[in-house]
């Protein structure tokens, strides 16, 4: 998610290089985070357990919540025992078939049977699969919006946000488009505090915003330390020596 833009655009007007053309002032910006999202379940349902809180640090790919799955259960083990009976019914006539003692209608039907009872048991399996929701990033939990017991379907249930990397967006006036470069080094400042952060240009934005005259560049900046905290307002300084 980009940061909210703290400048106007009659004080973007007013940005100005120094005398030598080498730095320019610094521009107001706000800390987000570089992912912000709102997590869904892919099907209906009542919450059985949500396993995160607010605050809670979260891992890519780590199960958040499940839905109660007691119907789906079930079918995976209804046809779990279909595929083995299956399978037993074809072990037991091999030796028939063998000895020519079933046709070969037959046991292309007994295998055909088995080969539709796994095709069942996978798709059984998928349908159990979406009773679970993973967060699809690293990050933190900002927002629990339902609790177990509850219904969810396609709104969201809880939201989850990473930060680290931090990331600060920045508007320029349009005759600054070219001269500023992607990786290139940057110094934040929060606001009332006097300690440097380092950062690099992430994003440049291809398209210039005619009705202002300005366009964006994103800044990621490392948070290994957490000391970084979305909804701080910040001041960026480009080094441009």
């Amino acid at each position: 998610m980009l940061g909210t833009l703290l400048l106007s655009p009659m004080a973007l007007a007013n940005i100005e290089t120094d005398s030598f053309g080498n730095e320019l002032a610094p521009l107001s910006c706000l800390l987000e985070p570089s992912f912000d999202v709102e997590l869904s379940s892919g099907v209906q349902g009542i919450i059985k357990e949500l396993r995160v809180n607010r605050g809670d640090t979260v891992k890519k790919g780590q199960v958040v919540m499940k839905l109660n799955s007691t119907l789906e259960i079930a079918a995976v083990n209804t046809v779990k025992a279909r595929l083995e009976f299956a399978k037993r019914k074809v072990e037991r006539n091999a030796d028939l078939y063998r000895k020519n003692l079933i046709s070969d209608n037959e046991q292309d039907e007994m295998l055909t049977e088995q080969r539709l009872a796994e095709f069942q048991l996978k798709e059984a399996r998928v349908r159990l699969s979406q009773r679970e929701t993973r967060s699809p990033i690293s990050g933190v939990v900002i927002e629990r919006i339902k609790d177990p017991g509850e219904f969810v379907d396609e709104l969201p249930f809880l939201r989850i946000a990473t930060l680290n990397p931090m990331h600060a967006e920045v508007v320029l006036p349009a005759e600054l488009y070219g001269s500023i470069k992607k990786n290139e080094a940057i110094t934040l400042y929060t606001l009332g505090s006097k300690t440097p952060y380092t950062g690099k240009v992430k994003i440049i934005d291809p398209i210039i915003d005619a009705a202002s005259n300005t366009f964006a560049v994103t800044v990621s900046l490392n948070n290994d330390s957490g000391a970084l905290s979305a909804g701080l307002r910040c001041q960026v300084e480009f080094d441009k020596s």
